[in-house]
Order: structure tokens, then sequence, then C-alpha cells
């Protein structure tokens, strides 16, 4: 499933840049893609990379497999591997937010309530925001937000995305 977030619309759609949950499954598959190999790539296999599934480490082992491959074959250039203690350090639900985050929620007075009912993509796209400027964290923070608060005032129904 290729998750797509709507503050960054327009990247989902030209695959220029690598969307914020296809980030997150790199660090998942332990590879680190430059941005000059992902625009190496074709439409195609950005394509596959952003819908392949990483629930399982073996899709995950897989994905590295495919995007080494990939990359190899387009750049002629070897892919950088992360270690496995810097994988995927999206803080859990119970956990504090990064302190990056926590200085933004405090900046920006946001309920720092909410941080525990935002999913793992969530968490890991609002930290990798907080490094940046803060009005892209505040449009993600705004979006999630107010999802779940979609998701609470109707529980029955499904929430589009």
């Amino acid at each position: 499933m290729f998750r797509r977030f709507n503050f960054e619309k327009d990247l989902c759609e030209t695959l220029e840049f690598v969307p914020m949950p296809v980030r997150r499954k790199l660090d998942l598959a332990g590879v680190k893609l430059h941005l000059n190999q992902w625009q190496a790539l074709s439409r195609v296999e950005r394509l596959v990379i952003c819908h392949f599934p990483v629930a399982s480490s073996e899709e995950r082992e897989v994905l590295a497999a495919f995007i080494r491959e990939a990359v190899k074959n387009r750049t002629g250039t070897e892919l950088a591997a992360i270690k496995p203690e810097s994988r995927d350090d999206t803080p859990g639900p119970s956990q504090a937010p990064p302190p990056e985050v926590a200085r933004l929620i405090a900046e920006l007075k946001l309920p720092d309530t909410r941080w525990s009912l935002f999913d793992p993509d969530e968490r890991f796209a609002l930290a990798k925001l907080a490094r940046g400027p803060a009005d892209k964290f505040m449009s993600a923070w705004s979006e999630f937000a107010d999802h779940k608060a979609a998701a609470t005032d109707n529980p029955g129904r499904p929430v589009q995305r």
C-alpha cells in the first residue's frame, strides 16, 4: 500500500522526491537511498517501492534487495546500509516525543496528548519535519490531528484518506 499524506500531495504525484511514508519504509529495510539514486530510478521502480509492503522482516529484506539491484543497474553505485540501531527510531506512542518535536509542540502551543494518538508513519513524519521549517511541521500536525478528530467523532464510519 502506498500511503499518501495530503501535506505532500504534489510530491506523491510526481515522485520527484521520496515521500515520508516511503522514507520510513527505507529505514525499516535498512536502506540509505540518496536523492540522486531515487531520481535515477524509473517511475515504475519508484511506484514499486512506494507500494511494497514492509510488515515482515522477509518483506523488508526483499525490498532492500530490489532497491540495491535497481540502483546498481541504473547508477552503477552501491547503496549505503543503515546501521541496525538507527533503523526506524520513531518513538512509540507511550514514549515522549523527540526533543525537536517537543520543542515545536511547546512553541506552537499544540496539545501534547495528541502525540500518543498518531500512528508510526505520522510520528516518523513529524520527527523528520521537526528538523525543518515549522510551517511544514504544522501542516502535517494539523492533517494528522484532524484525521484523528474525525475518527473519534465518527467511530463507526471509516475515515477517507
